[in-house]
Order: C-alpha cells, then structure tokens, then sequence
C-alpha cells in the first residue's frame, strides 16, 4: 500500500460514522430528529458563534422559539445581526458553565467558533490569544429559573469539551430534554477537558441513549443522544 492511500484511509477511518444511522450531513440529521420532538420545540443552542446553525435549526422548526448561547462579544453581535430576521430567537452573551459570575474565555484567532473555556493544549496553543477575555457565565439551571424556561425539548450544544460542565448544572431542567446533539473530544482539548467516555457515562445515566456518533478528526467528533424511552 503506497503511502497517499494509507493517508487516506487513516482519515477515512476517523471521519466514518460510527454506527448504524448515517446522515448525509446536518441538515439530514435534524431531519431525523423531528419524529422526536414537537413541531413547535423549545431549542437550546450553546456555542451559537455567528448563527449558521441557529438558522439551519429554524429551515427545519420554522415555528421552534430559540435560546443561543454566544459568550465571544463579536460573534454575539453578528449572530444577534444576521439572525435578526428569526422569529421567536432570544440570544445571550453568556457561557454556559458550572457556577454564574465571570470566567476567562480563550480566542482561537484563526477560527472564532473554537473559541473556549479553559486554556488551550499544546496541540493548537499558537493559534490563541493567550491573554483570556472575561465573559460571563451563568449555570442552565439558573438560567432557565431567571427566565422561566420550564422545558427544553432539544440541545445543540458545540463548546470545545465544556459540555459535560453545564450539563452537570441543569439537573433540574434535563429531565425535560428529549434530544441532545453534542461535540465530543476523545483527548484533552482544553485544560479541564471532558471527554466523550465521561459525558456519555452521565448522559445514560441520566436516561439518554446514543443512536449516533461520528469522528472529524482523532480528537474531535459529534454524538446524538436521545431519551431511552423515545426509542425503546
């Protein structure tokens, strides 16, 4: 085997869904999702950078009311900006984490959407400012008690390996969860790091149940977790 073709097949291997669904890409995805929650769902999207996946979500519930999480100032705005147009979208500039104040918050410059919580690894560590700014951070618990969220029908969450740190503060209002579409790491990104073998861990524990997962790259990949009983 020449060397291009065993490359290539490496790179194959780590980009192949890794399990029985296979979608042709998101939008497929969430296709797939709709026999599982209401026509008019409640969505929770954290990581919204500059709304693509906000209004890919809306293409598929164009009646769903929308809570967007974007904690970088500037992607918070053009979200807020080209999104203007949405209906029933409330966007906060906010992080989702574990406790409500402040926290530091590291730019990646190259590429704002992989901006995060917690300093990066040595992997891409030249790519970041490493002077953090400070955003503000609240827990989706208190959240969803400030503004009278009482349900969540799905989440998107993409938050570079922070997820399982605001998932671990919403044990009031997961229950209520039916879908959940997450970014998963299998190495440490992050300092502090949550890796996928520890969020899914908490998320059966919690009464969900993987039907699908795919690897972008060897550290990187997504997961849809859906609540046991809707597939049982």
């Amino acid at each position: 085997m020449n060397k291009k073709l065993a490359l290539l097949l490496s790179f194959l291997s780590f980009t192949t869904t890794l399990s029985a669904l296979t979608f042709k890409d998101n939008d497929d995805m969430l296709r797939y999702v709709k026999q599982f929650i209401p026509k008019a769902p409640i969505i929770l999207e954290a990581g919204g950078n500059l709304g693509e996946d906000t209004r890919r979500m809306k293409r598929v519930w164009p009646h769903a009311t929308m809570h967007v999480f974007e904690p970088l100032p500037w992607s918070f705005r053009t979200m807020r900006y080209t999104n203007s147009d949405l209906t029933n979208l409330h966007c906060y500039e906010y992080a989702l984490t574990n406790y409500t104040g402040t926290t530091d918050f590291y730019v990646d410059i190259p590429n704002n959407g992989a901006s995060s919580i917690g300093l990066p690894l040595d992997f891409n560590r030249n790519e970041f400012d490493l002077t953090p700014l400070e955003v503000q951070c609240i827990t989706l618990d208190r959240w969803a008690k400030e503004n009278n969220i009482d349900r969540i029908d799905f989440m998107w969450l993409d938050m570079e390996s922070h997820e399982l740190y605001a998932l671990k503060h919403a044990l009031s209002i997961l229950p209520t969860v039916k879908v959940i579409f997450t970014e998963i790491a299998y190495e440490p990104v992050r300092e502090g790091s949550a890796l996928y073998p520890e969020l899914k861990a908490f998320l059966e524990a919690n009464g969900f149940t993987e039907v699908w997962r795919c690897n972008h790259l060897h550290r990187f990949g997504d997961a849809l977790f859906i609540k046991k009983e809707l597939v049982q």
